[in-house]
């Protein structure tokens, strides 16, 4: 034992890097109890919100199940689960980044706003074609509710999957920029901060 850190003190030496830098390394890339217990807090108000997201729009959805089509609303369910799913992974990759990060929040608020977009115009030309309104009001709950499950589901299963194994730096990011609330992500507060920098 005392042979090995003897070798391995020697490599870090041949490195250039002080002595015992990679056993405060080490130390330094497990999150503490304070920082785990935040992230759960989080998570969990997190979860309870989509599930209000969901259940909210399943709800429309069961009032106009009528007008809903099998064969395009299991397309529909398809799609909006798994773009919910990539959506949000990428989202958690670019939490890891520094928290005034101008190009993460740039990218965040036009991913939310492309997506309002291509839906506005999705609705806007279904409705030109002459499809009832109850029919795509049926379809956009289905969307939603497939969208809301593939986005939680995916962030549940990111965090379960790398969380545990970023580098300390990106840990301390991700706790930063993981936000209490889906519904309003970010605060005046700090919107105010990010441009007066």
């Amino acid at each position: 034992m005392i042979f090995g850190r003897k070798l391995l003190n020697l490599a870090e030496m041949k490195r250039g890097e002080p002595l015992g830098i990679l056993e405060t390394l080490l130390k330094l890339t497990t999150m503490n109890a304070a920082d785990e217990q935040e992230v759960y807090q989080k998570q969990r108000r997190r979860q309870a919100e989509y599930i209000g997201l969901t259940t909210f729009q399943a709800v429309i959805g069961w009032l106009v199940r009528d007008f809903l089509r099998i064969d395009t609303g299991c397309a529909i369910a398809i799609c909006a689960f798994l773009l919910g799913w990539m959506l949000a992974r990428l989202r958690e990759q670019r939490r890891t980044l520094e928290v005034a990060n101008k190009s993460r929040i740039l990218t965040d608020a036009l991913e939310s706003l492309l997506l309002m977009f291509l839906l506005a115009i999705g609705t806007i030309l279904a409705l030109k074609a002459g499809v009832e309104l109850l029919i795509v009001q049926a379809h956009l709950c289905v969307f939603f509710v497939c969208y809301f499950l593939g986005s939680w589901q995916s962030e549940v299963h990111w965090r379960k999957q790398y969380l545990s194994r970023l580098e300390y730096q990106a840990g301390r990011n991700y706790l930063l920029n993981l936000n209490r609330s889906v519904i309003f992500p970010y605060n005046s507060t700090f919107l105010r901060s990010l441009f007066r920098k």
